[in-house]
């Protein structure tokens, strides 16, 4: 394009056109025109960027799932549709199968429609991490787009069996709906995941933080996309010899059909708005004497050491940074054995504060039921569900227990009480047997009391049910009670355990 002897135009928007350079002469024969080049501003029909937001609307229209509903808190719905973030909780346990919705109202502003479109194309992405003490059981949610009550798309979530800690993102490919729907208010996106027990899958409740939501909405109009320049260049004898399409004279680019001189544009495909330049000093695009904005080809990066923005092939990186931890004042987590704070103060370059403190995760639970009546099944593994702990995450645990019981004989007889923990999600026992009590009386006696079980246990991966397991064996005589694992009037069975180490 450079021979072809032309300077360029700058990028014309809105039908604002700058005069034509002139051409430089070229030695031609006096009865041939001399070679000359022209730029002429031209607009494809490539979609374009229309501003759209979700306003959170009541979710039940769209509860599709059997089994419970919960909605999420509205200013909760809001802050995560404003792309911002937010936690769906978990459910307290007593639900099976339940999940928790949010609904969002896709707006778009009439006024930034070039053309006359019919329709526009819908596309939604957004990112969960599941927070646990749970895993997520099998496709756990729905990332959808209703038309009124009717379903556009419904992607589930996965990957299955998410565990907790993990991370996943919903994605609402590209669809296109009447444009007249959503300005009715008819088209909704519907985010739901799974924060209740399922018994399906044998997990318990979970949470979830939701965040980096993000709308796009695009439309298009014959001659209402984007605004290119097109170079023509033709030799003495009038034939043409180069045809060049660029973005602002140098910048390469591929027009989408058909394409419209902007002088036959008019006012159709312009926004009933005039364009906006910030004043931001950082603000790359100017506005010149002649009424145009012009666009340099690449965006104006700030040297400064501070500015972590780059240009790559793929167009402006900006890299973004996530600092967890619990804000100053805060209270321990339940995720980490040592929570991290972190504070930024302005400047450059940026100063951080980071404490650390211990807080390693714990649970106390007493077994609040009657005595298991070890008697009735001598010699049988008694299970006592009641006890469960959950360890949530891997690391090395302090547990123990305090199991309380009741042996007696009314005429005499011999036999013990013996306990044990066992992993009940991997079928591991924890302890060796341990004597809780024994009798070996000539007459009728009477005990009751207390034992300790405590151990160390490593686990790879969270979360693990533990339970107390307890038998009675007859050695001889008569028994005449033998109970254990609950609570009565001087004691109670008690679980405890203490994470102490990754």
């Amino acid at each position: 394009m450079s021979g072809c002897g032309c300077g360029q135009s700058p990028i014309s928007i809105g039908g604002c056109q700058p005069a034509k350079p002139a051409c430089p002469p070229v030695s031609c024969p006096d009865t041939k025109p001399r070679e000359h080049c022209e730029t002429t501003p031209l607009r494809d029909s490539a979609p374009y960027r229309v501003p759209a937001t979700a306003i959170s609307t009541d979710p039940s229209p769209y509860y599709t799932i059997a089994n419970t509903h919960a909605a999420l808190d509205p200013v909760v719905a809001q802050t995560i549709l404003n792309s911002g973030t937010g936690t769906f909780p978990a459910d307290d346990g007593t639900h099976n199968g339940q999940h928790t919705w949010l609904a969002g109202i896709v707006h778009i502003d009439p006024a930034s429609l070039r053309g006359n479109p019919t329709s526009v194309t819908i596309s939604a992405s957004v990112h969960v991490r599941n927070d646990g003490g749970s895993t997520a059981c099998r496709l756990y949610g729905r990332f959808a787009l209703w038309n009124g009550t009717t379903p556009i798309r419904t992607d589930l979530l996965g990957p299955p069996d998410l565990p907790a800690g993990d991370d996943d993102n919903g994605v609402i490919p590209p669809t296109t709906v009447s444009l007249a729907d959503v300005l009715a208010g008819k088209i909704v996106v519907e985010l739901n995941l799974e924060t209740g027990n399922d018994d399906t899958c044998r997990v318990g409740p979970k949470q979830w933080t939701v965040d980096s939501f993000v709308l796009t909405v695009e439309a298009s109009a014959p001659g209402c996309g984007r605004t290119f320049l097109r170079t023509t260049c033709r030799n003495c004898d009038g034939a043409v010899t180069c045809t060049t399409d660029t973005l602002d004279g140098s910048t390469p680019y591929a027009a989408v059909p058909p394409v419209i001189p902007v002088t036959s544009c008019g006012d159709g495909c312009a926004p009933v708005r005039p364009p906006c330049l910030s004043t931001d000093r950082g603000n790359a695009i100017t506005r010149g004497s002649d009424g145009c904005l012009y666009v340099p080809d690449t965006p104006a990066l700030d040297p400064s050491p501070c500015n972590a923005a780059r240009n790559t092939t793929g167009g402006l990186l900006v890299p973004r940074i996530d600092v967890t931890g619990i804000a100053p004042g805060g209270n321990s987590g339940s995720e980490r054995s040592v929570d991290i704070d972190v504070t930024g103060t302005p400047g450059c370059p940026e100063r951080w504060e980071i404490g650390a403190r211990l807080t390693p995760v714990s649970a106390f639970l007493n077994a609040e039921r009657q005595h298991a009546d070890l008697l009735a099944r001598a010699g049988t593994d008694v299970p006592i569900p009641e006890s469960d702990i959950v360890l949530p995450e891997a690391g090395v645990y302090h547990i123990d227990s305090d199991v309380r019981y009741a042996l007696g004989s009314a005429t005499g007889g011999s036999g013990y009480i013996i306990g044990w923990l066992r992993d009940e999600t991997t079928d591991t026992l924890l302890t060796s047997f341990t004597q809780i009590a024994a009798i070996n009386a000539a007459r009728q006696e009477q005990q009751g009391g207390t034992t300790h079980i405590m151990t160390e246990y490593t686990v790879a991966s969270g979360p693990r049910t533990v339970r107390l397991h307890l038998m009675f064996v007859l050695t001889g005589g008569n028994i005449s009670s033998a109970e254990a694992g609950g609570t009565d009037s001087n004691g109670a069975t008690r679980m405890r355990f203490l994470k102490v180490r990754d």
